[in-house]
């Protein structure tokens, strides 16, 4: 029985190797190609704008700009093009938090931590983000090398050799979660998660861990909390590229009102407010393009009424479509949430015209970009690919009676889960990859550590 285990880890584990090695081919391919095309997001002018004025909304984040204006420094005193200095410091930076992530979850071996890393690197999804003038490349390696911190400490913990007084490891995960909230502002909430989670579990625990420490962790948190929301507030200035404010109301109406409000037979049912200050022409142009809510509908009833108005007019408008639509709201968000969670399959779908339209798609287009066959083989590789990753993932463990650091699992879970709940709540018919990267990848994660340690049982 215990050879018939064995056997059977070790061949989930070359079977892991192989598929995910293929990966690295197909993806190191398709980003050589890629170094040559300026991706046309148009969040990417956005951000250059923002490099040149230094201005930001409450979208964002001015570590991005910052970044983009050296980048651009270093294009005029030399002949490197901006975009390739950007692609390649966002490369290399992945490939650093992936090889630290990595050794978090327990791989130590040079030669695999090097091929673990770079099967995080050319992940189709996040692969796109780095070779783009988009901050979500920065912003999810900052978020890893924040959980391999948290990681170590937990593993500690575990080990029955608990560090005594760990404020230095939560100062540095209190580092990286600020520098990833300077590049995606979301981080300043999601970035949190995995902290407040980490100091939980150590309640949990105070007994063996001492009330000092539990509580010396809670200070710290606290502290570096209170000093990264005062600074997000100094550098933002809502409107400055003409959205309404960035509120949860806003967020709301956005999310379940949106897929209905090409229904014309509804209008004439819709409160006597909302009718008087949106035409039924203006909410049809806005309910045809996904995204645009907060430049047209939302930025107009905060001129005509102000903020404070516009707030209530947000959360009557979405309770009314609540209500009105529930059960096509839920089911909305369960597919976005599926999206953010299992996201080469999702597209998969999407791409054989059995999903729905979201942004994704565009996305799918600008990465076809000059590689349509390369880019068409490589989404579907890795659509096939997760499935089966996956089942011998699983068979992998389950042979290889590998020890699961549960604190670990709970730790990372947690967090992705609130990146997926999230992205799915700020808009309605935006799923799109880019943002929620940590969900997808952890996946990858799981098959990448299985294979490690299937295959290097023997040494």
């Amino acid at each position: 029985m215990q050879k018939a285990r064995r056997a059977l880890a070790q061949i989930a584990g070359r079977f892991l190797f192989i598929g995910i090695s293929v990966q690295i081919v197909l993806g190191i391919c398709w980003m050589i190609r890629a170094f040559g095309i300026f991706p046309e997001f148009g969040d990417s002018y956005l951000w250059l704008r923002a490099a040149d004025t230094l201005v930001c909304d409450d979208y964002m984040g001015i570590g991005y700009p910052l970044f983009l204006m050296l980048a651009k420094g270093i294009e005029s005193i030399s002949s490197i093009p901006y975009p390739f200095f950007v692609y390649m410091v966002q490369i290399l930076f992945a490939f650093y938090s992936g090889v630290v992530f990595l050794r978090s979850c327990g791989m130590t071996k040079k030669v695999w931590l090097v091929w673990g890393s770079l099967g995080l690197l050319t992940c189709p999804f996040a692969l796109q983000c780095h070779v783009a003038v988009l901050p979500n490349s920065p912003g999810f390696s900052f978020l890893l090398l924040e959980l391999s911190v948290l990681m170590g400490i937990l593993r500690q913990d575990a080990d029955g050799d608990p560090v005594k007084f760990p404020l230095r490891q939560m100062f540095t995960a209190g580092v990286w979660w600020a520098l990833g909230t300077v590049f995606v502002v979301e981080n300043l909430w999601l970035g949190l998660v995995p902290l407040a989670v980490v100091w939980v579990l150590h309640l949990i625990r105070g007994r063996q861990l001492g009330k000092q420490r539990v509580l010396g962790e809670l200070v710290l948190l606290a502290a570096v909390a209170g000093i990264l929301f005062t600074a997000v507030s100094l550098w933002q200035t809502p409107g400055s590229y003409g959205k309404a404010e960035n509120t949860v109301s806003a967020a709301m109406m956005r999310r379940f009102t949106w897929s209905h409000m090409r229904v014309e037979k509804e209008y004439d049912t819709w409160p006597e407010e909302l009718r008087s200050l949106y035409s039924w022409e203006e909410i049809q142009q806005s309910g045809r393009y996904a995204g645009t809510m907060p430049t047209d509908l939302q930025k107009k009833a905060e001129e005509a009424l102000g903020v404070s108005g516009a707030q209530q007019l947000f959360r009557k408008y979405a309770v009314y479509h609540l209500k009105a639509y529930f059960s096509d709201n839920i089911h909305q968000i369960a597919w976005d949430m599926a999206g953010y969670v299992m996201p080469p399959v999702m597209l998969q779908l999407l791409l054989d015209g059995r999903g729905y339209d979201s942004f994704s798609a565009r996305n799918v287009d600008l990465m076809m970009t000059g590689t349509l066959q390369l880019t068409n083989f490589l989404l579907k590789y890795s659509s096939v690919w997760f499935l089966l990753g996956s089942i011998a993932a699983l068979l992998g463990a389950l042979a290889g009676k590998k020890r699961i650091r549960w604190e670990v699992v709970c730790m990372c879970g947690i967090t992705a889960l609130g990146m997926a709940v999230w992205y799915t709540m700020q808009d309605a018919g935006c799923w799109d990859y880019k943002n929620g990267l940590l969900p997808g990848m952890l996946w990858l994660v799981g098959m990448i550590s299985v294979a490690y340690h299937c295959l290097t049982q023997e040494e």
